[in-house]
């Protein structure tokens, strides 16, 4: 199973001065009217390089740090933890803003910015997208509930309802959930504000959750056992234990991403295999102008990316032969 990094328990016994370092820089960034967005992913980031150095690296001060130091933190990204060129290089870009910052500042006794050392990795080409089947999503659903991991269900259902982003999805209030099927108003790109639409599967998710919920926290997704709100690092670590479990009932690993569940609603819907086209006699399933609505997507070029390429169906149905 994915390794959480981040934990209340190694957050509470990570080094002060390093805290205070990332608490300070990111201070100095909300002063430079950086987006909210922005701010909280940096947040999340920086503590989760925090423990990871409070559990694998003795706890030093990152002031302390040499090259090869920051050299193992870019091997554990790429090497174990094997994020992505992009995420890569915004975790750097963090740390390596936040040594700036420490360089520049009066307050700590730093000369040197050594993470300037370790360079960004290239621009990935557009990675391939997994879709799954309304089927493999079933399978992952019932194994999440004969094994009452409610929380982990209510979230894959509701991204697979609503076909929204991680960080729309991290926004759902838990108040009202189950008197209605939509969400409190969630902010997507470009500033759009809308509420996310979940159904059955999801209504059956979030009540079995929300009665294991003995906390008075507004948002929807907590570590019960710390008794706070998760980041969306938590939502995919969530995603990557699917991934297993999905392999435990297959046989094949498939590495999809958060962002899946919103191509795989998408198509979906728009093949009429997701269960709510059953529900409702929709075996056509829906139009593409339809799904753009319900992506919120302003050009419907983008819900055609989005989307399986057509081209093999188009031929199958010109020459009456299968391609497979």
């Amino acid at each position: 199973m994915y390794t959480r990094v981040f934990t209340q328990g190694k957050w509470q016994k990570a080094n002060k001065l390093n805290k205070e370092l990332l608490e300070d820089y990111l201070v100095e960034l909300k002063s430079k009217r950086r987006r909210p967005s922005t701010l909280e992913q940096y947040e999340s980031d920086g503590k989760m390089i925090l423990c990871f150095i409070q559990e694998h690296m003795d706890n030093r001060c990152v002031l302390d740090f040499n090259k090869k130091d920051f050299r193992r933190i870019s091997l554990w990204l790429t090497e174990e933890r094997k994020v992505s060129n992009a995420r890569f290089n915004r975790v750097f870009a963090l740390i390596r803003g936040m040594m700036e910052y420490a360089e520049d500042e009066d307050d700590y006794d730093y000369e040197k910015n050594l993470a300037r050392k370790i360079k960004g990795l290239p621009k990935e080409p557009v990675r391939e997208i997994y879709f799954l089947t309304d089927e493999q999503i079933h399978k992952i659903r019932t194994y999440l509930l004969e094994h009452e991991m409610y929380r982990e269900c209510a979230y894959l259902d509701i991204s697979y309802d609503s076909v929204g982003r991680i960080n729309e999805v991290l926004q759902i209030k838990k108040e009202g959930l189950l008197e209605k099927r939509f969400t409190n108003t969630v902010i997507g790109k470009r500033g759009k504000k809308f509420p996310l639409l979940y159904h059955y599967n999801s209504l059956e998710s979030i009540k079995l959750y929300l009665e294991q919920r003995k906390d008075d926290i507004d948002a929807l997704w907590v570590d019960q056992s710390h008794n706070h709100a998760v980041t969306d690092n938590t939502l995919y670590d969530w995603c990557v234990e699917m991934r297993d479990i999905l392999y435990q009932l297959e046989g094949k690993y498939i590495p999809f991403t958060p962002h899946s569940f919103r191509h795989s609603g998408m198509e979906n819907y728009k093949n009429g295999t997701h269960y709510m086209c059953k529900h409702m006699g929709r075996p056509e399933g829906f139009s593409i102008e339809e799904v753009q609505v319900m992506a919120h997507h302003d050009n419907i070029d983008t819900t055609k990316s989005y989307l399986k390429p057509q081209d093999n169906n188009i031929l199958e149905g010109m020459f009456g032969i299968k391609l497979e």
